[in-house]
């Protein structure tokens, strides 16, 4: 299948900004998928005082846009659950408007103080969204862990989306990391990292999208910028049918 990929490289400023930027860029760019950076509405600025629920303005705002414009979106934010408690959650808005799929991250960045701001997801699971495809969700430091891309795509995935806030300082690791685990699981990984500075920290953005093959098909270096890309999951069988990694694996000598 056949699908447009727009990467909205922006600065986590305020939700108002946010959102208000969002509708514009859905105006004026055409694409089936529009993906945001992690904890795209608040960043790191006290997160846990503006976390919203799933009901809240940001993805009531964001499933009425999809709703109307007949597209999907895929970001992160700081979802407040039934329990009181706040994780940081991927969310999966599809064409129709409805929540295709969530996931809460499971590794939480501890440098950074995450673990006091947010409870670690307890699943890794791929789901079915934008007509039929088989995807998966990961957030920023989960694309250091391999064995979750693996298990995504052992389990059908052939695309897996990467939210995040990737610091300057170690954008070269991100962006390796991008291309191996796009190319050791013969799957496409799209990966939207935030610009911008926060808390003395300079996020690096370099936001892609890698094909099963490693190529890298579009790279949005350091500025605010807007990547549009073409992607055709047909890819994923034609590129397993010269290297088949997973078929390959020896699990019982691991």
């Amino acid at each position: 299948m056949k699908l447009k990929v727009a990467l909205l490289q922006i600065d986590t400023t305020t939700k108002e900004e946010v959102l208000s930027k969002v509708e514009a860029l859905v105006s004026d760019i055409r694409a089936d998928i529009y993906v945001l950076p992690e904890l795209f509405t608040t960043g790191y600025k006290d997160p846990h005082r503006k976390a919203e629920p799933l009901e809240g303005e940001t993805v009531s705002f964001l499933r009425d846009l999809a709703a109307k414009r007949g597209v999907a979106f895929v970001f992160s934010f700081a979802r407040l659950g039934d329990d009181g408690k706040v994780r940081n959650t991927a969310l999966v808005i599809d064409r129709d408007g409805s929540i295709a799929s969530y996931y809460d991250k499971a590794h939480l960045f501890l440098p950074l103080g995450e673990g006091e701001m947010f409870v670690p997801g307890e699943r890794i699971e791929p789901f079915a969204a934008f007509g039929g495809v088989k995807a998966g969700l990961q957030i920023c430091y989960d694309l250091r862990f391999p064995e979750a891309f693996r298990k995504l795509s052992l389990e059908g995935a052939v695309l897996v989306f990467v939210p995040a806030q990737w610091p300057l300082e170690r954008i070269d690791v991100w962006r390796a990391l991008l291309v191996a685990r796009a190319s050791e699981n013969g799957i496409f990984v799209v990966g939207l990292n935030r610009v911008g500075e926060e808390r003395g920290v300079i996020y690096g953005g370099n936001s892609a999208v890698v094909s099963p093959a490693g190529e890298v098909l579009v790279n949005l270096g350091r500025r605010e910028g807007i990547g549009v890309v073409e992607i055709d999951t047909d890819e994923v069988g034609k590129v397993r049918s010269k290297i088949n990694v997973l078929a390959d694996r020896r699990p019982e000598l691991y």
